[in-house]
């Protein structure tokens, strides 16, 4: 019993110590961003520079992310069977299936993925995305708006942007 006593006492400053703050962590308002980070960055046909296919590229590319950027709308387009596509092309739009406005177009770079630091509106305004093939033949669509340009949150795993067979 005293030996368990003398480990509490112990063991007691070492759990108490609130001198050790953690550090902030990505994504949290502490978190201090190094403002040569703030880039402008859009991807483009042919570049290979981007990476992480296929992950929510926003969660590093924000205001309290340590990438470089910070993306208004990002994701990775899928072929069919959900390999990464390359050189496709992403339209934003006021309507859905291409139609509407067009708010923005956004390069799918050569590696599949697809980014801007471009001004979207947003959340404040929804848009409809539509994926198009290299060549334009083939095209997939969301039949609903997003307030989100973080794609690849929702489109995650086996629910990737995809475009259908050609």
């Amino acid at each position: 019993m005293h030996r368990a006593l003398l480990i509490l006492a112990l063991a007691a400053p070492l759990a108490c110590d609130e001198s050790a703050d953690p550090a902030p962590f990505m994504g949290d308002d502490a978190f201090v961003r190094d403002p040569a980070l703030d880039v402008e960055l859009v991807s483009a046909h042919g570049d290979a520079i981007s990476h992480a296919t296929g992950d929510n590229c926003m969660r590093c590319h924000q205001e309290n992310g340590p990438g470089p950027g910070r993306f208004t709308a990002a994701g990775t387009l899928h072929d069919e069977a959900g390999a990464p596509y390359p050189d496709g092309l992403v339209e934003l739009r006021s309507a859905p299936d291409g139609m509407g406005d067009l708010v923005a177009a956004i390069e799918v770079d050569g590696l599949g993925n697809f980014y801007t630091t471009e001004a979207l509106p947003l959340p404040a305004t929804a848009l409809f995305p539509t994926v198009y093939s290299a060549d334009g033949a083939r095209q997939n669509f969301m039949p609903f708006p997003t307030s989100s340009g973080a794609c690849n949150v929702c489109h995650a795993g086996g629910f990737g942007v995809r475009l259908p067979e050609g």
